[in-house]
């Protein structure tokens, strides 16, 4: 099982990891398995290359952004990404898990920009880009298969990295899950992505921390949040006009509904925009019964107790086969 894998791999490199600056270069025999990268910044990830890597052949790269007190190991751990059999359009996938910063003004560790706590000393966007680069000097990547994925304050990020106009032509599909959606996000306004964007949402319905169905000022918390339903269809919307050059800013019409509704598990119930248009396409899940979590058989994420458990796994099948689906179309290279 998944679960015994990553229980065994947390085990195998507890105080065994291998730390590398970004001074070292693997060009000549890249390192495979478990590597920490601290870049001139200061600023550290952790790496994860498959044992399938093959230094002649462009692989998939994931990044996949912890919430907020979160660290690298643990959205390892939550996500699976790491687990060696996944594969994106058929090759093996290198996942890095960035670590965020703490905001001592806001006693707050470890978060990412796009909260009202985000750490305004820090270039959370640049250090996306600097991960990026200090990844594609050590292996081969398919520059048009690099993911963004997040949990919480890090799906909030995710979500910002889409609405912004160099990050939105960086990566080819974005999956942002129980997303922390403050207006530092561009949830409500402010949203320019360069190109209509593929994004694909996962939302347990009772989620208490990032609520389903959107929370006002005067609910407290770090400020509203938008009803995700209305999110959704918004970039529905807003890639049909990206795709037709329309100026978003001055076109105001009905939010699109949904072209099909499915219920690809128990308590599950999927949604897809712009099916069948490429980079037009929302997809999203509403899960019944699930609180703030990453979907998982297994309860992994325990951020979301005491309704942890899903009745399916999001990364493999669902992610993988969105992310495989989509690539960054070669005029944005």
């Amino acid at each position: 099982m998944l679960f015994d894998f990553f229980t065994l791999l947390s085990l195998a490199f507890a105080g065994k990891e291998i730390s590398q600056d970004a001074q070292t270069s693997f060009q000549i025999s890249p390192l495979t398995g478990h590597i920490q990268r601290t870049l001139p910044s200061g600023r550290q990830f952790l790496l994860n290359v498959p044992e399938g890597y093959k230094h002649d052949v462009a692989h998939p790269l994931v990044l996949a952004f912890h919430g907020a007190g979160g660290y690298s190991l643990k959205m390892e751990r939550i996500t699976q990404l790491s687990y060696p059999e996944l594969r994106i359009a058929g090759l093996p996938l290198l996942a890095v898990y960035p670590q965020g910063v703490n905001n001592t003004n806001w006693n707050m560790t470890h978060i990412w920009q796009a909260a009202p706590y985000g750490n305004k000393s820090v270039d959370d966007i640049q250090f996306v880009k600097d991960i990026i680069a200090d990844v594609e000097a050590n292996y081969t990547i398919d520059a048009r298969r690099r993911y963004a994925c997040g949990k919480s304050n890090g799906g909030g990020f995710t979500a910002r990295l889409a609405c912004e106009p160099s990050t939105s032509s960086l990566f080819a599909a974005f999956a942002p899950v129980s997303p922390a959606l403050y207006q530092e996000a561009y949830s409500f306004h402010g949203c320019k992505p360069s190109r209509p964007v593929p994004i694909f949402h996962a939302h347990g319905i009772e989620d208490t921390i990032t609520p389903f169905y959107g929370r006002t000022p005067e609910e407290g918390s770090f400020g509203p949040e938008p009803d995700v339903r209305i999110w959704r269809a918004r970039w529905a919307q807003r890639n049909l006009k990206l795709a037709s050059k329309v100026d978003q800013l001055n076109i105001k019409t009905k939010l699109p509904d949904a072209d099909t509704i499915s219920y690809p598990h128990v308590n599950a119930t999927e949604e897809i925009w712009n099916k069948g248009k490429g980079q037009l396409e929302i997809r999203a899940l509403s899960i019944e019964g699930l609180g703030h979590a990453w979907p998982s058989t297994e309860g992994l994420d325990l951020a979301g107790s005491p309704n942890e458990t899903a009745t399916f796994n999001f990364t493999s099948p669902h992610l993988i086969d969105f992310f495989s689906t989509h690539e960054l179309p070669v005029e944005y290279l």
